[in-house]
């Protein structure tokens, strides 16, 4: 006698189970900066901080300088970006056209009773759809890839600002805390 086990979805849902269970832990590290006491550290902390903004005024006029001298340059990029779309697109449509083709003719590899079980573990060939439409460029994304690639954003202003805090009798606290997939605490 021959006993028959039903299909069910419980080996997935227990492999689905182990998986979640073996996620990676996510970590958010956050940074708190705790002022010094006495009215001397405090002065000292006022001197860091106008030294901070001063920096990040100059760091935000050069980089308006360096985004405004690119501005000759965008319409040149953008025609070339515009090429390169014309040319992805007609290899797009060339690609759609064939998967069209294929898919009208799927009749010809789905011959019924090829194999000689009535259930086919090859049920025929596989077309899949062509890669996705290329998006068309414009110019503020040309303008923000010159800028992001030619353009310093970030000049150092922070950790400098940090170690003057410190210098200063303040302390700099980092504290790292799991916000996802946690292990059990013990």
């Amino acid at each position: 006698m021959r006993v028959s086990v039903p299909n069910f979805p419980f080996a997935e849902l227990l492999l689905l189970g182990m998986l979640a269970a073996c996620a990676t832990p996510q970590y958010q590290t956050t940074v708190r900066l705790v002022p010094p006491d006495d009215a001397q550290g405090q002065a000292c902390v006022e001197g860091c901080e106008a030294q901070k903004a001063a920096c990040q005024t100059d760091c935000q006029a050069r980089y308006q300088a360096c985004a405004k001298a690119l501005e000759p340059q965008v319409e040149a990029r953008y025609a070339e970006a515009l090429k390169a779309y014309e040319l992805d697109l007609r290899q797009y449509a060339a690609a759609l056209r064939q998967y069209e083709m294929q898919l009208r003719f799927e009749w010809f590899y789905s011959r019924p009773y090829r194999h000689p079980y009535w259930w086919d573990p090859w049920p025929g060939p596989y077309f899949p759809p062509p890669y996705p439409e290329p998006l068309m460029p414009t110019r503020a994304g040309v303008l923000a890839q010159l800028e992001k690639s030619n353009c310093q954003a970030d000049c150092g202003c922070l950790p400098v600002y940090d170690a003057c805090f410190v210098r200063c009798g303040g302390q700099r606290l980092t504290e790292t805390v799991c916000i996802k997939n946690c292990p059990p605490e013990k």
